[in-house]
Parts: C-alpha cells; structure tokens; sequence
C-alpha cells in the first residue's frame, strides 16, 4: 500500500512539473500591450521589496534590454509573472504616460499556475530571488497550492530540506487538524475508507495513523485523564455506588423531546465501558450521547428515525425498528448499547404522526418491537452491556392503568444470551405532574408514578 502511495505522488508531481515547463518554455505569443493594462498582484509578485538601484539601473537601458528581447512576461490577462523592476523602469522613464511595451504572454489561469510560473521564471535568471522570498514562495505553494516538497524544490532551485524546514511549522500544524479530523470521525465510527474519502487521504495512510500508539494520546493528559475518569469524585463528578440514581434537574441543554440527562450516560461509561470502548445509541434524540463520548473518549455509532435538523452529519438516519446498524465485524468492539425509547403513549404524536413510530404504536405492537430490538442487538453484540431506560405509561394508558413496560421486557428478554446485571431507579422529578394530575390522584386515591428504571443486562459469552 505504502509504494502504490508513493508511486500515485510521483506520477502527481510529474504532472504537475510538465505542465509548469510547458508553460515556461513555450511561451504563447509576443505582443506589444498598454502599461495601464498589466495588473501587480499581491499573490504573484514574489519579491517582497523592491531594489530602487536596480529599476534605475534598468530605467538607463531599457532600449538594451528589449534588443535582447529580456521582456516582462504577464499571463492572456495581463497578470505580471516576471519582469516587476523591468515595469517599474517603464513607469519611472514614461513618468505617469500610458505607453505601450513588448512583453512575453504565458497562458496561465489559476493562481496556482501564475505562482508556479512566477516562482520558476524568477528563480531562473535576472536578480536572484532573496531567502525570505523564496521561503514566503515555499510556504505559499504549499499551504495555499498544495505542492509537495519535491515540487516547491524544484521550482526554487534549492534543497528539500530547506523547503522542509521553511514549512515545518505549517505541516505540524497541518498534521495536528488531520490528526483531529480523523480522530473526530474514528470516534463516531466512521471507516478508514469512509475517512479517505471524506480527508481526500488514500485509505493506506488512514490506516497507518489509526494504528499509531499516539493516535489515541496526542490530544493530551487532560483528555487521558477524563478518558479514565481521573475527575470522579472531584468537584460535581462524583462516582455511582448505589442503583438509586436522583438528579434535582436535567443538565442537558437542549429542549429536544425525551433527552437524556448526561449524568445517567456517565455514569453508564464509567460502570460498564473503558475508553475507546463502541457506544451504541439508535434513538439519539436530541445527541446527549455523542457530547458524552467526545468528552470521555468513547466510540460511539448514534442514529435516530428522525435525526435532529442540528446534528445531521452526526446523527445517523436508520429506524432501529426496521434495520440493525451495520457495524460489521465493529460489532466486537460494542461493549455498550442504551436504549431509551419513545415511552409508548406518553411520546404521542411528539416525534411524528407515522404509524411505524413506537409512540403511536399499540400497546402489544411497541411491546413486540421493543423486545425484539434487545434481543436483535443481543445477537450481534459479542459482549458488553444492553441498557434500556423505560418508564411506565399511566396517565395516557386507557383508564389511567398502570403498565409497566420494564417488566414486560424483563420477561421477553432471551434468557440464554441475556443475565440481568441490574435495576437502577432514575425517578422523575414531581414538576412533571400537572394540577389536572394530581387533582385527579387525590379524587380516586391513587398513586402517580414518578418511577423510571435503567435495566442493565450482561451479554452472555457462554
């Protein structure tokens, strides 16, 4: 892999160097041209200061100087390539008239091809170019231009390792946003092709990068250290040791329907994965979990029916209902799926009006689907932990009965591949009973239900 890399960037700068000399060597044509119209672009003009004895040494011969037909040189739009004290001379002798001059024409549309021709032509006769030219020309081609060493040495006439260290503090820098982007898309558990494609990198090197012992180091100790959850216990992070989890209000900021409070997905992290570990989350909702994982260095494959307008490039579309993700042979390494679905009837209408949405479900259909969604998840995950977050339905239930979905799943779980691990209590707070509820509790004496359980179980290997 690494040879065809190498051999697909040499055949680039071939191409490349080919089309520099064809231009350079086979200029299009002569003309004589007004002064007016010949534009000094910041972008192409090369030399950064001017040598005022030399544009009047050139000012005392011009008449030599074109005898010799040494003309300025200026692309089909009048872009001046070459020849800037050669013009200054012209303007200084025609004092402010517009006077016509012999000059070279190049075809050259890009910026890239006016530098690269630029860049050639000046370092290859007339006044040398000074070192800080040449290194403000290196750093240009390659952060602007995309040239590679090679390619910028060749054009400045000078050694490769002078262009690599004129460039060495971009290329770190440039390696450290590709470093980030891959890390960014290998934690939401994209493919090396699929990072390829999307860093316009060949898969070899995405490959290469991943395997590094560095890769999963160089965001730094602090980022280490959450990974491992060095913060518990210090401050407002604070380890679980019972399974009664009370949280006075919701810390996640946003107001998409049924979200999830961090601190139950960090606490699920610490208890039940280890860093790098695959977090699998297919009702995102509002993307709780992808913050979650960022933050503690967890993989994670999030997707939802209906993905949030916000977060479409990191919520994936797939209804959980209908298809399983298609994490391949990743599987292997998802030690954690959460399940917090739509609560039957008590999510009506919120998500969608679709029959197909497990809230507008009947009661033994959104049983069917939620079962068979653990057990199908069951089958493909090799070891970990499945936790479903479930509340049961009461107030929208028909006659205000109480179903308790949790139970119900408890008991269609498949009890060869599933141990329950544990029951933990998330209750809601009591905000979220209206007066009409509670009037209505006191009227019939009876209990509403404020009760929601995390219900953990253990994949079994055996």
């Amino acid at each position: 892999m690494e040879k065809e890399i190498e051999m697909e960037m040499e055949k680039e700068v071939i191409c490349i160097d080919e089309r520099i000399e064809r231009h350079v060597e086979h200029f299009t044509q002569t003309e004589r041209i007004q002064m007016s119209s010949i534009v000094l672009d910041d972008r192409v003009c090369i030399r950064k200061s001017v040598d005022h004895a030399l544009v009047q040494q050139y000012a005392d011969c011009l008449d030599e100087i074109e005898a010799l037909g040494n003309y300025i040189v200026v692309n089909q739009h009048g872009y001046l390539l070459d020849g800037k004290h050669r013009y200054l001379a012209y303007k200084k002798n025609y004092d402010g008239k517009d006077a016509s001059i012999p000059v070279y024409i190049y075809k050259a549309e890009t910026d890239s091809e006016r530098l690269s021709i630029a860049v050639k032509l000046n370092s290859t006769h007339g006044k040398q170019l000074s070192e800080e030219d040449k290194k403000r020309c290196a750093i240009s081609l390659y952060s602007e231009h995309q040239y590679t060493l090679e390619q910028i040495a060749k054009l400045l006439s000078v050694r490769k390792d002078k262009v690599s260290d004129w460039t060495s503090k971009i290329r770190k820098a440039e390696k450290i946003r590709l470093w980030e982007t891959i890390f960014d898309l290998w934690l939401a558990c994209f493919t090396s092709d699929q990072i390829a494609k999307l860093t316009n990198k060949h898969e070899g090197t995405i490959k290469g990068i991943i395997a590094k012992e560095e890769f999963r180091t160089f965001l730094g100790t602090k980022k280490t250290k959450f990974s491992l959850f060095g913060d518990i216990d210090d401050g407002e992070t604070v380890r679980p040791l019972y399974n009664d989890w009370r949280f006075t209000r919701n810390e996640n900021g946003s107001t998409h329907f049924g979200n999830t409070d961090p601190r139950i997905l960090e606490w699920l992290l610490y208890l039940y994965t280890k860093p790098f570990d695959i977090v699998l989350d297919p009702f995102a909702g509002g993307g709780t979990m992808i913050d979650v994982c960022r933050e503690r260095l967890r993989r994670y494959w999030v997707s939802d029916r209906k993905p949030i307008p916000e977060r479409p490039n990191e919520i994936r579309l797939l209804d959980i209902v209908q298809e399983t993700p298609p994490l391949n042979n990743r599987w292997s390494d998802v030690r954690l799926t959460f399940l917090d679905p739509p609560y039957w009837k008590q999510a009506e209408g919120k998500y969608s009006d679709s029959p197909d949405d497990m809230g507008n479900m009947d009661l033994e259909n959104f049983h069917d689907d939620l079962a068979s969604i653990i057990n199908k998840i069951a089958q493909h995950q090799s070891a970990g932990f499945i936790a479903l977050l479930i509340q049961p339905t009461q107030w929208h239930s028909q006659e205000r009965r109480f179903i308790d979905h949790g139970f119900e799943m408890m008991l269609r779980a498949d009890k060869k591949r599933l141990r329950l691990e544990n029951r933990i209590s998330c209750p809601l707070g009591t905000q979220q009973c209206t007066p009409p509820m509670v009037n209505w509790a006191k009227a019939n004496r009876k209990l509403l239900v404020l009760n929601r359980e995390l219900i953990v179980w253990e994949i079994q290997t055996t």
